[in-house]
């Protein structure tokens, strides 16, 4: 059965995140969307759209833990959110995805006038042969497109991002299931002792001396580490890493552990040279070069 959303005409410009079966549940690309909604919206009128697991309070809870919002400015999201149950058509004027799953929604209709999307998730499966499509995608990342790419790459909302209280000095690494279970945690301790180690249900091991487990999410995340552990990705490939970068503004130490892959993964290769060595560009401010990008073409 066809579920049909019909989204604002008023609003120029919706951003989202794509939908399946699977659930994203709060992600990278939630954040993402927080932070393009705060820049875009002083020069479109725009409006979020979100289909899948996920309330208002779930989202304000995002908000209020990771940014440092005012209460207007929490409202204002509020005002302008529009909520989904996974829609098998969705229609409106045009919409910008913070991620590359669009190529997977085959089994969604888009009716708008312009699709944008950065390029995100498998580095091949990219390609665009349509009119009204858009592929922003850093070039130092990606191949050349066939059509409508655009070369752009993805920054973060530093300015708005809590300010941190007093940190712990602990070690931090992420052992989730889907793409970094570990093996072998006790070769972690060449680290230190006092180990952070976020998993989910299904892989939480038992009791190891040094580590402490938790599942997500983890209430001021950044207050509970001082040292970051980069573990390696099944996939190899990460397209912009976004926790490396929110480590550099935060002061905190990042520690990459057996990556041995740096020619094949361009996404983290380029992430971190910009962090060592042009920070400031990843910095996302209100005149954004993808402000003038979407201008020339809605």
């Amino acid at each position: 059965m066809s579920k049909i959303t019909q989204l604002d005409t008023s609003y120029d410009l919706w951003l989202s995140y794509t939908w399946s079966n699977n659930n994203h549940g709060i992600c990278g690309h939630t954040f993402e969307v927080i932070d393009y909604y705060y820049i875009l919206k002083d020069n479109f009128k725009t409006g979020i759209f979100l289909a899948e697991d996920i309330t208002w309070d779930m989202f304000e809870q995002t908000i209020r833990s990771k940014y440092a919002f005012t209460e207007d400015e929490i409202a204002d999201i509020k005002a302008n959110t529009v909520f989904a149950d996974r829609p098998t058509l969705v229609k409106g004027k045009n919409i910008l995805f913070t991620d590359g799953g669009i190529v997977n929604m085959q089994h969604v209709t888009l009716l708008f006038d312009h699709i944008f999307y950065f390029a995100c998730g498998n580095k091949e499966i990219k390609d665009n042969d349509k009119d009204n499509v858009w592929i922003l995608q850093d070039d130092r990342v990606y191949e050349p497109v066939k059509k409508n790419g655009v070369n752009y790459k993805k920054k973060i909302l530093f300015e708005k991002l809590k300010p941190l209280g007093p940190s712990k000095d602990a070690v931090l690494v992420y052992a989730t299931k889907n793409c970094r279970d570990l093996n072998n945690y006790e070769e972690l301790l060449q680290y230190g002792n006092n180990i952070l180690a976020i998993t989910n249900k299904e892989n939480k091991p038992k009791p190891i001396n040094g580590f402490t487990f938790v599942v997500p999410p983890v209430e001021n995340l950044f207050e509970q580490f001082s040292t970051y552990i980069y573990t390696p990705v099944t996939r190899k490939w990460v397209c912009s890493p976004r926790f490396i970068a929110e480590c550099k503004y935060y002061g905190k130490t990042v520690v990459f552990h057996n990556i041995d892959y740096w020619d094949e993964d361009r996404g983290l290769y380029w992430r971190n040279w910009d962090i060592e060595n042009d920070f400031d560009s990843l910095n996302l401010r209100s005149q954004d070069d993808v402000v003038n990008i979407l201008k020339g073409i809605i």
